[in-house]
């Protein structure tokens, strides 16, 4: 809004204080009313310059200073009195009512019309809403050029601070403070986590403004194709205005943008590491190794040990990105086979240590479906080997839950089952099942073939001989101390 102060320098002659030398103070200006009125509040909202003649001021000093006083309480910016046709000079009952009252008094003088005075301060409302325009495309310019930059959440940040005159932060998709500035008000960024609690609750769309000291924070999420990635949140004096509103909508878009083009780089790089991960899987070792070297990939080690995720896609994402943040670290790029809700990540044996970190801070934090599944070292080739079974022993684990198969499946079988209860079983020759399904690393029909039987045959001969023995044949540890058992015997 014009000031009365900017109103009167603007109008020169045609409006003047009174007495000449008092100064005009900085008094936001909402609007010109004229009115002839001795009480005219009933008409007028507060923040206006009130032109009269004084038509209804008869000089008395109680009626000037009832008139002057009423004015005053009602917020009124300033009064102007027309000379001329009733008043040929300023009363001194009114000047000396208007000084008791805090009443800033101006004189108009003749024969300058009223229009004139409201003609101008609409010309400098125009001119205020337009610098105002003006300054808001310029704050919205350079938000969409520090998106563009080289450091684009660091300087968008940094600009809508000061476009809003506050302070702003961007969030992890758990409240966590990534980036703020100006970086004093780091503490009153992680003072709003239980807000982004509320809002993980109510839905990826959702926003909320709350109190925070003498600030308003406005927390906005960015999500994208039904995934957050963070917030922004923004603090300044309130009420925050509707210009700053707007440039925080600006930024939201550009951040939810960038994440969304840091994704999609991050898909495309996954995608080209599933085609690795492929390979070793299915036993395509040395074209695996080819293509890693294509790509720029490290090369995988001679021994690595399999890790399996699963659960809902979220959840499962969420554990990806933080076991790529622990391991990846270069030159070396996690080689991992995502489909589905499943992912398989051959690990170098150094790796693991961190992965497990990583891996049980998250599934905890997904206890509604998020498992994994670490296999035994193995050599490259003989991965492929494996899945089948660790994919079993995966679907069969709980939500929320980490089995290490190296480490805690070896101490339970620190030696192989007795083989006594199969030799003893007289109802179904179970000793050349056991050896072939093993023997075909679990494959049922390969295994039923070279026994010549029904696989649903084998299958029940199997299941009767886990039974007997008090052991899970599809565990990597089992399977194979029962087959050096079974050696040993000479029973395979």
């Amino acid at each position: 809004m014009p000031t009365l102060d900017v109103l009167v320098r603007a109008l020169g002659d045609d409006l003047a204080p009174v007495p000449p030398a008092v100064p005009v103070p900085r008094r936001e200006v909402t609007g010109v009313h004229v009115s002839e009125l001795t009480d005219p509040t009933p008409y007028l909202s507060g923040g206006e310059l009130l032109l009269t003649t004084g038509m209804g001021l008869t000089g008395q000093t109680a009626q000037a200073r009832a008139y002057a006083a009423r004015l005053a309480r009602h917020g009124i910016a300033g009064l102007g009195l027309g000379l001329g046709p009733v008043h040929t000079s300023v009363p001194d009952t009114l000047v000396e009512a208007c000084a008791a009252a805090g009443l800033p008094l101006l004189s108009v003088p003749g024969p300058t019309p009223f229009l004139a005075v409201a003609r101008t301060y609409w010309s400098l409302l125009a001119a205020a809403g337009q610098e105002e325009l003006t300054a808001a495309l310029g704050a919205h310019r350079d938000l969409v050029r520090a998106a563009a930059g080289p450091t684009p959440v660091t300087a968008v940040v940094r600009i809508l601070a000061a476009a809003v005159e506050g302070w702003a932060a961007r969030l992890g998709p758990s409240g966590e403070v990534l980036e703020v500035w100006p970086r004093r008000r780091r503490t009153h960024a992680r003072q709003i986590a239980a807000e982004v609690a509320r809002l993980r609750v109510a839905g990826p769309h959702s926003s909320a403004t709350f109190p925070l000291g003498d600030e308003d924070v406005v927390l906005h999420p960015l999500a994208g194709h039904g995934r957050l990635s963070g917030f922004v949140a923004t603090g300044c004096p309130r009420p925050m205005r509707a210009a700053d509103r707007q440039l925080v909508l600006t930024a939201c878009a550009l951040l939810a943008l960038q994440s969304e083009q840091q994704r999609r780089g991050v898909a495309a790089s996954r995608a080209s590491r599933a085609c690795v991960a492929r390979l070793l899987l299915t036993g395509h070792v040395d074209a695996a190794r080819s293509l890693a070297a294509d790509l720029g990939l490290g090369v995988p080690p001679r021994r690595v040990r399999l890790l399996g995720l699963a659960g809902p896609a979220g959840a499962v994402d969420d554990v990806l990105d933080a076991l790529e943040a622990a391991v990846a670290t270069p030159p070396r790029e996690l080689i991992a086979l995502s489909e589905a809700e499943e992912v398989w990540a051959p690990l170098d044996p150094a790796d693991v240590p961190a992965a497990l970190d990583a891996v049980r801070g998250l599934t905890a934090g997904h206890p509604v479906g998020a498992r994994a599944l670490l296999g035994a070292q193995t050599a490259l080739p003989d991965l492929h080997h494996q899945l089948a079974t660790l994919r079993r022993a995966l679907a069969a684990q709980l939500p929320g839950t980490v089995r290490d198969m190296g480490a805690d499946g070896a101490r339970a079988l620190a030696a192989a089952p007795s083989l006594e209860p199969l030799l003893s079983y007289r109802r179904a020759d179970l000793v050349p099942a056991v050896a072939a399904y093993l023997r075909h690393r679990g494959q049922w029909e390969r295994a039923a073939a070279d026994l010549g039987v029904h696989r649903n045959t084998l299958r029940h001969r199997i299941g009767t001989a886990a039974r007997l023995l008090g052991a899970d044949l599809d565990d990597p540890d089992v399977a194979s101390r029962t087959w050096l058992a079974m050696r040993e015997r000479h029973l395979a």
